[in-house]
């Protein structure tokens, strides 16, 4: 088979698995040949338009900072946003260390009962 030949089995080959035109429209591949171009470019800026809107009525509409921080959506922190990152794990880090402090300073059930917050039977064993 010369090359030429090759060609044309591989074009007939690619074509016959080619998609159809409406497969190709409901993909929006390609546009609806049955409307006229200038009426599809009109629905295509209106819906452009539409969105502009909105987002626009979004945006001015939108919540301000402050119920931001009360849905605690935004963090209420005057650091430069460059440092909240850090600042947050140095509050974690100190939160944990309170913690840790907290559970070695506990006292055993024994000094519970002792000062009668518990008593013998409630003792863990």
């Amino acid at each position: 088979m010369t090359a030429t030949e090759t060609k044309k089995v591989d074009m007939n080959e690619f074509l016959s698995h080619r998609p159809e035109v409406q497969d190709l429209v409901e993909k929006n591949i390609l546009k609806d040949p049955k409307i006229a171009p200038d009426v599809q470019q009109q629905r295509v800026e209106l819906s452009k338009k539409q969105i502009e809107d909105a987002l626009r009525h979004k945006i001015e509409n939108g919540r301000t900072p402050e119920v931001l921080v009360e849905h605690n959506i935004l963090k209420n922190t005057h650091v430069s946003p460059l440092l909240q990152q850090s600042q947050l794990k140095l509050e974690k880090h100190q939160l944990h260390d309170k913690l840790e402090h907290k559970l070695e300073k506990r006292p055993v059930p024994e000094d519970l009962v002792k000062q009668g917050i518990l008593s013998a039977d409630e003792v863990p064993r």
